[in-house]
């Protein structure tokens, strides 16, 4: 890693653990051995460090979705992907839970997004931009993809009719509520994923328009 890498590197640990507001240049720049001199060099301020990480988390956010086949709109209004629609429409209650506990395993094991969750999770008490920046990227996004994807599996008729949000908020909702268990508690874990994998399931059950 060259310094500038380095910098993200131990900001993004110290965000996590005081948040955005509770870190100064000084505890970004003494665990690295350098002055804050040094990290002005690299920097012009914290709010710069800050909207890097932010930057480079959004392609790696991004980046695993698509590994997902889920394609995130660039925009609330656009339209969704139909190769997300058509493979959706088509998967098993099994290819569900396993879609989802495979996006779940990932934010709760992988340490650099486990620090960005938590870096917003303590930031968004801290400033009211970056509380609507969290719930923007770990909540609206989520919703908002799949009530628009639940929209168009009704009209293909691949699941039953509904209101396309109180299904994405059931759907998410639960999924949402179980991470939080598990990031506050890591021996739930097994617990967790098991409930999670059960509730899509059973959901699955619940809105399906016949086998897969």
């Amino acid at each position: 890693m060259n310094t500038k890498e380095l910098i993200l590197e131990e900001a993004l640990k110290q965000f996590s653990q005081k948040g955005y507001d509770g870190t100064s240049m000084s505890d970004i720049a003494h665990p690295l051995g350098i002055s804050k001199a040094a990290l002005y060099k690299h920097f012009e301020s914290k709010q710069q460090i800050f909207d890097e990480i932010i930057a480079q988390s959004e392609e790696n956010y991004k980046d695993f979705f698509e590994k997902l086949t889920v394609h995130f709109p660039e925009h609330d209004e656009a339209e969704i992907n139909a190769e997300d629609v058509e493979y959706y429409g088509k998967i098993s209650a099994e290819g569900l839970s396993e879609s989802v506990l495979t996006f779940v395993r990932f934010f709760m094991s992988d340490e650099y997004s486990r620090r960005v969750r938590r870096m917003f999770t303590i930031s968004q008490f801290q400033s009211a931009e970056l509380g609507a920046m969290y719930t923007r990227r770990y909540i609206d996004s989520m919703m908002g993809y799949d009530e628009r994807i639940f929209k168009q599996l009704i009209k293909v008729g691949a699941i039953k009719k509904g209101d396309p949000k109180v299904l994405a908020a059931m759907f998410c909702g639960t999924v949402i509520m179980y991470m939080g268990i598990w990031d506050r508690e890591p021996d739930r874990a097994k617990e967790c994923e098991k409930a999670i994998r059960e509730h899509v399931e059973q959901f699955f059950l619940m809105t399906s328009n016949g086998e897969k």
